[in-house]
């Protein structure tokens, strides 16, 4: 009797196996689901949409094969499928001499139709690339930190402005924001978060058309954050009304106490407050306390410090703020450079305090946490 047959899965079943190997985002994840596709033509047709999604470029030789097989030469022979069409999420951010200014924008070509995802390499993302970029209609999240090509923001604006489904934008780090007067910048329209660095004019900020959808801001790697360039951002009266989260890091050039200190005053809506612990100083608090009604801060995260590893306020002074100034207060949060035997002990009684703090948000703990 002849035993040598082969088992056939219905394909929902199929389907449900590739799913749950898809789901599992580890070293074995594209392996495995490769594997699956050489299984038979069942197992391909479950397995390659769930293989192209997400590719994970940065080992061996992973972007070479890809690139070949998305965006052949000329003289190659062309597959009848358009796998590039697969592409939602394309994350060249781990890669450094891989690719090359015009292999990066026809790989953007390719994938264009259904990309959502992209996160930009530091050195082979140039102008040459913003062309195939603007033609990605359904990006949602577009990473440009590492750039390290400088781009005229004009060019950039002009690019994304059409992108009606960006959601979160990070600027190249060494963007420069001078433009001519009167130079309107519209950001994308629906755009919810933005990271901003580089270098801008108060003027130029003055004249950038915010999205009224804009909920979260990060500051980082910018050359000059005084008290005048950082409240000619803050100062915007469309900032004041939607902005819930602003992220100051402390890689920030000319930052000063005083730009820390007056950013309650310029937007007293914000949830979530980040900023270098040892900018926050006194002054920051008795401010808080003359605010009526009390500012809607939630959670203040005092981070990485920019040149002193201590605090420059009195424990007293926050506990006092909190019954009056951050009387909204749930949760408050240290970098580990403050953390000492006497500051945890200090931290226990502000602890106590917002402990006793209920709320309706069930993802935000009160409390005192370190990071």
């Amino acid at each position: 009797m002849n035993t040598d047959h082969q088992v056939h899965l219905p394909t929902e079943i199929v389907l449900e196996i590739v799913r749950f190997v898809a789901a599992n985002d580890d070293e074995d994840r594209q392996g495995t689901l490769y594997a699956c596709c050489l299984i038979s033509r069942q197992w391909y047709s479950a397995a390659v949409a769930f293989l192209y999604e997400d590719p994970r470029l940065d080992v061996g030789q992973a972007f070479q094969k890809f690139t070949t097989t998305i965006c052949p030469s000329i003289s190659a022979r062309r597959s009848k499928l358009n796998l590039g069409c697969l592409v939602r999420r394309l994350d060249l951010g781990r890669l450094v001499h891989h690719s090359s200014n015009s292999r990066t924008a026809r790989l953007l070509g390719r994938v264009k139709e259904n990309l959502e995802v992209f996160i930009a390499p530091r050195v082979s993302f140039s102008v040459a690339s913003i062309p195939a970029l603007s033609k990605c209609l359904k990006l949602r999240h577009l990473d440009l930190a590492l750039v390290g090509d400088p781009i005229p923001i004009t060019l950039l604006e002009k690019s994304l402005r059409n992108l009606h489904q960006l959601i979160s934008l990070r600027l190249p780090q060494f963007t420069s924001f001078t433009v001519p007067e009167e130079t309107q910048l519209r950001l994308p329209p629906h755009l919810e978060r933005l990271q901003i660095s580089g270098s801008f004019s108060q003027s130029t900020v003055s004249f950038c058309s915010w999205p009224s959808s804009l909920k979260s801001l990060t500051l980082l790697n910018c050359v000059d954050l005084s008290v005048s360039s950082l409240g000619a951002i803050l100062s915007t009266p469309l900032l004041s009304d939607t902005l819930k989260s602003l992220t100051i890091s402390y890689a920030n050039r000319g930052l000063q106490p005083e730009s820390i200190t007056m950013i309650p005053v310029f937007l007293p809506g914000l949830l979530l407050l980040n900023v270098p612990g040892d900018l926050v100083e006194e002054s920051f608090f008795d401010l808080l306390n003359t605010l009526s009604p009390p500012v809607a801060l939630q959670t203040l995260e005092l981070d990485h410090p920019c040149s002193d590893p201590s605090l420059n306020f009195e424990a007293s002074s926050l506990l006092t703020a909190l019954h009056r100034g951050l009387s909204n207060l749930l949760s408050i949060g240290f970098s580990q450079t403050f953390v000492t035997d006497q500051t945890f002990l200090e931290h226990e009684d502000i602890d106590d305090v917002l402990l006793q703090r209920t709320t309706e948000n069930s993802s935000l703990l009160p409390g005192v946490y370190y990071f």
